[in-house]
């Protein structure tokens, strides 16, 4: 008996007229289309979701460029199986799709490189992980990079009813929409997902009907893989409400990481964000937070919950201040070269023999014999004297450190800065 294909690979489209989604990229008129069209010879990284149809636009362009298709996957194949698929196509151009190239090994990437040069090979690159991070710049900048988006339900609908129709022989009018729909939705943008959802509600019953389909899916649960860019989206998403202080988005995005099993991440953010973004505005509830969250890790799952619940909220419930990003900034710009800013020559370094001599090091004013332990001298290098770098935002416990803050620079500079460094009285 013939292996029977799966779904999937039975209504995979042809050519760009029968490709659903990715509007902004293969339509007529915008980049990759052309690239497709026009078939300019140049190598393709696609990343995205999974089931956005990334391995069927490599077969696509294959077919258009009347090129040989070969595929690796980088997560089983190894050096041997390339170079064999090389050695297969010793005097032509080919396509080489390798799924997951961002489980693919520095060594063999570099492998690639001369073959991507002399044009023998047209790879393109299949990735659920921003190749930014994961391929090595060599290969990188022989390539275009393109970003495929997760399908929308509609897109979804669109593919399922073809199939229906051209796999399984439905009338138009047989076919239950509102079934269909909820295939769409419960494959949370995977096409993949929604074809093998309907390939076995079907084996189980040919009606598929709404009540059939419910059944069906309720007992589904699509996780995400924790190392593939859709995991990133809900840390984000988790992070930025925090920032936005939207208690009730936190904690649903705090809910799905952990029911995904990802108790490090969340613990680890929690860690850092409270500086990020409370910092000044409420220093003893950013400790709070830090130390729910080391609670957390040393209790673990499920009771880790609630520690990270209390966190979670402190975070969206206190002031908030970006002041640490705007300070980096302008310390960013004024450390650039610190050789065009040379240090007072006092506050360098006066452990080693004839210091003082050389460089006059430790030649300063010893603050703790000033009176209130403060000496009245600049300690700014040179060009940068009395800049001022932080400005309090608008929250009450900003507003106090910046009173003793402005006390102390005025005392030991005399004079008050502008976000720039003017002196006011100028």
């Amino acid at each position: 008996m013939p292996i029977r294909k799966p779904l999937a690979d039975l209504i995979r489209p042809k050519d760009l007229s029968q490709f659903v989604g990715q509007k902004d990229l293969i339509e007529e008129g915008h980049p990759l289309y052309q690239i497709i069209k026009k078939h300019v010879p140049i190598s393709l990284l696609l990343w995205g979701p999974p089931g956005t149809g990334k391995t069927s636009l490599a077969q696509i362009i294959a077919r258009e460029f009347d090129y040989p298709l070969a595929t690796f996957n980088a997560s089983i194949d190894n050096k041997a199986k390339l170079t064999q698929i090389i050695n297969t196509y010793p005097y032509q151009s080919f396509v080489l799709l390798i799924d997951e190239i961002h489980r693919m090994t520095t060594t063999l990437q570099d492998f690639l490189l001369p073959y991507l040069e002399n044009g023998r090979i047209l790879l393109i690159g299949a990735t659920t992980e921003n190749p930014i991070m994961s391929i090595v710049p060599a290969v990188r900048s022989r390539c275009q990079i393109f970003e495929f988006k997760t399908l929308s339900d509609e897109d979804i609908e669109q593919v399922l009813v073809h199939a229906l129709k051209e796999v399984f022989h439905f009338k138009d009018e047989n076919i239950d929409r509102e079934a269909v729909k909820i295939i769409a939705i419960s494959a949370d943008g995977d096409l993949r997902v929604a074809l093998n959802l309907l390939e076995t509600i079907y084996a189980v019953n040919e009606d598929l009907s709404v009540e059939e389909v419910t059944q069906f899916v309720k007992g589904q649960h699509f996780a995400y893989d924790r190392k593939a860019t859709k995991h990133y989206d809900y840390l984000a998403a988790y992070s930025d409400s925090m920032a936005g202080s939207d208690t009730d988005a936190a904690l649903y995005y705090l809910a799905v990481l952990l029911k995904n099993g990802d108790l490090p991440s969340v613990v680890r953010r929690l860690r850092e964000i409270p500086y990020t973004y409370i910092g000044l505005a409420n220093p003893e509830q950013a400790t709070q937070i830090v130390i729910a969250a080391n609670q957390a890790e040393k209790i673990g799952m499920p009771k880790a919950k609630y520690p990270l619940m209390f966190a979670t909220m402190l975070m969206c419930l206190s002031p908030k201040s970006g002041v640490f990003d705007e300070i980096w900034q302008k310390l960013d710009e004024d450390t650039d070269h610190p050789s065009n800013h040379p240090m007072p020559r006092g506050l360098r370094d006066m452990h080693y023999k004839h210091s003082e001599e050389i460089t006059g090091g430790g030649l300063i004013d010893n603050p703790f014999a000033q009176p209130f332990q403060i000496a009245k001298q600049n300690y700014m290098p040179k060009g940068l004297e009395g800049k001022r770098y932080y400005f309090a935002k608008d929250n009450a416990s900003e507003k106090k450190f910046e009173q003793q803050y402005l006390k102390l620079h005025q005392y030991i500079y005399g004079k008050d800065y502008d976000k720039e460094g003017n002196n006011y009285e100028n």
